[in-house]
């Protein structure tokens, strides 16, 4: 409203895509300004026509002239009191918005100067008369624009100009009389004009707040959408290391068992036989863990067995697989929270699958130590043929170890020499 012309905040327009509480309030605005403009000219007209004798021609110009002008200038400070009507914004209007322009007190002295002078001009002492109405839109103006020491001095400005020109006409009596009752005017235009004030304003507030409020719903809609995806990409990691922990451990020694079925089947028929019948009880073994998984999600390998229980089951799989696998158990043992021990469990999966696939070990080595501090490590170490030190932190594999090792706190670590073995350890809190 602060940048629209004279005319537009005067007599707002409705729109056809104005809501109905807008529509209302423009409609209150055009009337309420109506209503102003109507009871000066008619406490105006009521005084002349009362008395008729008491106005010459030059004074029937002076008052029109202080009349219209005191009337424009009325329309011209609700200004600001349109702008807080008709806000819809998502903040309240500025406070330089709801003052006139040239400042607050250069306005009120103007209309002051105005209202005194249409009421000194139009009152000649005949009783009654309506003329003192001109007085109070200063006291309605005040109580939107100043505080309350301005609204008090602009209220007893008015009131003494009634009891000076009521002293005038009619004597002291009369200008108590008449001062008293036009205080209980006052002082109704005063609570009229307050209540108004506060119910735009509270509804300013309310309107902030709801577009706040429906700011911070979408902030929480975009990060509920960004954590859904977060969780999504988590859960896929998640199932990506199960796959490969679980299904690529046994797939592993299934094919070492049927590669030495193969190759001793004709010398050694009885042998070949066993490794095809280790190999069945291993692919029987990874399909019970797969439909774990796709049972729960969370299947784990150890089934409620202590940690070091699945370790020498694991290690003695391996040793049935060819591969001289030794396990050694450091500290006092103690159970740890579910992710913690099968993320110790995968470690010495992957430890074991990369030195059946890739080591041409001789000899394996795996420690559980459960240390003081609360610290439980895993080490797989063999004494094959090692890796050079850019190529050992490759492979998916020890990539959902060390994601699995962040989630938890923890920490894995690699290390290898060409030709002088590898070791890998993974160490959590527990």
């Amino acid at each position: 409203m602060a940048n629209q012309g004279f005319f537009s905040t005067v007599w707002p327009a409705s729109t056809p895509e104005d809501s109905d509480s807008l529509r209302r309030r423009k409609l209150a605005v055009r009337a309420g300004h109506l209503a102003m403009t109507v009871m000066i000219v008619v406490s105006v007209g009521s005084a002349v026509a009362a008395d008729p004798a008491n106005f010459d021609a030059a004074n029937l110009l002076l008052l029109s002239v202080c009349g219209v002008g005191y009337a424009l200038w009325n329309l011209i400070g609700t200004r600001g009191l349109v702008a807080l009507v008709l806000w819809e914004g998502s903040a309240p209007p500025p406070v330089e918005g709801r003052e006139p322009r040239g400042g607050v007190w250069l306005y009120f002295s103007v209309q002051i100067a105005l209202a005194g002078l249409v009421y000194w001009l139009s009152d000649h002492g005949h009783i009654p008369n309506l003329v003192w109405l001109v007085l109070l839109p200063p006291v309605a103006y005040a109580a939107f624009l100043l505080e309350w020491r301005g609204v008090a001095f602009v209220s007893l400005l008015m009131i003494g100009f009634l009891a000076l020109n009521a002293y005038r006409w009619q004597g002291l009596p009369y200008a108590t009389f008449a001062s008293v009752a036009f205080s209980f005017a006052v002082l109704f235009t005063l609570v009229f004009s307050l209540l108004a004030v506060h119910s735009e304003r509270s509804r300013n507030q309310v309107q902030q707040l709801a577009s706040e409020l429906e700011a911070a719903n979408q902030r929480l809609r975009e990060y509920a959408v960004a954590a859904e995806e977060l969780a999504v990409t988590r859960e896929r990691n998640r199932i990506a290391r199960e796959i490969h922990d679980s299904l690529g451990h046994y797939l592993t020694v299934v094919n070492m068992q049927i590669e030495a079925a193969r190759v001793l089947e004709l010398s050694e028929p009885n042998r070949s036989r066993d490794a095809l019948a280790k190999a069945q009880a291993f692919t029987q073994e990874g399909l019970q863990d797969i439909r774990r998984s796709l049972a729960a999600l969370r299947a784990s390998p150890l089934d409620n067995k202590p940690l070091a229980d699945a370790l020498r089951e694991l290690v003695s799989a391996d040793q049935g697989a060819g591969l001289p696998t030794a396990f050694e158990l450091q500290g006092t043992p103690r159970r740890l929270a579910s992710p913690a021990e099968l993320s110790l469990f995968r470690a010495v999966q992957e430890g074991l699958t990369n030195a059946r696939k890739h080591a041409r070990a001789e000899h394996v080595q795996v420690t559980l130590a459960f240390r003081e501090g609360g610290k439980t490590a895993v080490t797989v170490q063999d004494d094959g043929i090692g890796a050079a030190p850019a190529n050992a932190n490759g492979g998916f594999g020890l990539l959902g170890l060390r994601e699995r090792a962040q989630l938890l706190g923890g920490t894995v670590q690699v290390e290898t020499q060409a030709n002088a073995g590898f070791r890998l350890k993974m160490e959590v809190p527990g």
